[in-house]
């Protein structure tokens, strides 16, 4: 069945519920709903379009789909107050005119990409918030039933609006699934694909195979090691504090510093490599980097110098 014949059939169930069900035909109907997961987002999308636009009951009443059950002729429709379906299922009725609204709304794929030191906040068209990390390559498609990104390069994090349809983040080796969570995730040459979740439930998945890899559980990350998932404990807003525009260490090796630094488009470098197991805390601006570079030669034997193109330190 087509996308336009899934809204169409979820349409004429959904405006004939508004003119009552009986037992067998609510029966149907959840059968209906339960066959495949389009049936119910496209319920769920016809009902949103209603509540959109509620006007579109003037536009009068539709039988339940033939394809589906005839329609007694002894019932024909009527055009009745919209009321939420008594057996709980919580979707509002809505008439087959406010399908129109996603018909004039085609499923839309938009790709997006930052450049060094430029870090982006965007809304998906179905209003899940991405905050893109600097040197982030993004794909966005929001279709009728299903919500799907694809990150090449870069880190995003995604605070996603709860629906039925899926909202899925392709990147690298990995698939992430999801419904309405806060995560971020991470793919850079040279750094191990992460996945860090801050609220909410997600499933990691192997793309290739499908195969379950993890289910974190807020304030812990995934890294993938080949096609092994390790999942540890951490500070997730910390993590993501760099959408707002600064980077939160507690107690974090220096080496592991400067590479959040990197990743946002600094270049910092040491001069001498043992010094990267110096530990920091603290919240630094990301765009102030000689803050940073101040308050670590403050309580650690190092000193900093302005180099071409970005920093370096040196034991002192």
């Amino acid at each position: 069945m087509t996308d336009d014949a899934t809204l169409e059939l979820a349409a004429r169930w959904l405006a004939r519920a508004r003119a009552g069900l009986t037992a067998q035909e609510r029966t149907e109907f959840r059968r209906w709903l339960a066959e495949r997961p389009e049936h119910a987002a496209a319920a769920d999308m016809v009902a949103r379009a209603w509540e959109a636009a509620p006007a579109a009951a003037a536009l009068g009443g539709f039988t339940a789909p033939a394809s589906t059950r005839p329609a007694p002729a002894s019932r024909p429709a009527r055009t009745l107050p919209l009321r939420p379906l008594a057996w709980g299922g919580g979707l509002a009725g809505a008439a087959l005119a406010a399908l129109a609204l996603f018909w004039a709304v085609q499923p839309v794929t938009t790709r997006y990409a930052t450049g060094a030191g430029e870090r982006r906040q965007i809304a998906l068209a179905d209003g899940s918030q991405v905050w893109l990390a600097p040197g982030t390559r993004l794909t966005a498609r929001i279709g009728w039933f299903s919500r799907h990104s694809t990150i090449e390069a870069g880190e995003a994090a995604f605070d996603v609006v709860h629906q039925l349809r899926d909202f899925s983040v392709e990147a690298g080796p990995m698939t992430v699934v999801d419904r309405g969570t806060l995560f971020a995730v991470r793919v850079r040459e040279g750094a191990a694909p992460r996945v860090v979740l801050a609220r909410g439930a997600i499933a990691v998945h192997d793309r290739a195979t499908n195969a379950l890899l993890a289910e974190p559980a807020p304030g812990e990350a995934v890294e993938l090691a080949g096609t092994r998932a390790v999942t540890q404990a951490v500070d997730a807003e910390a993590l993501l504090s760099w959408r707002d525009g600064r980077l939160t260490f507690a107690d974090t090796p220096l080496r592991d510093a400067l590479a959040a630094f990197r990743e946002q488009g600094q270049a910092i470098r040491l001069a001498d490599p043992s010094l990267g197991t110096l530990r920091i805390s603290g919240a630094y601006a990301i765009g102030d980097v000689e803050s940073f570079l101040s308050a670590l030669a403050s309580i650690h034997p190092v000193r900093w110098t302005r180099v071409a193109g970005g920093y370096a330190i040196e034991r002192r």
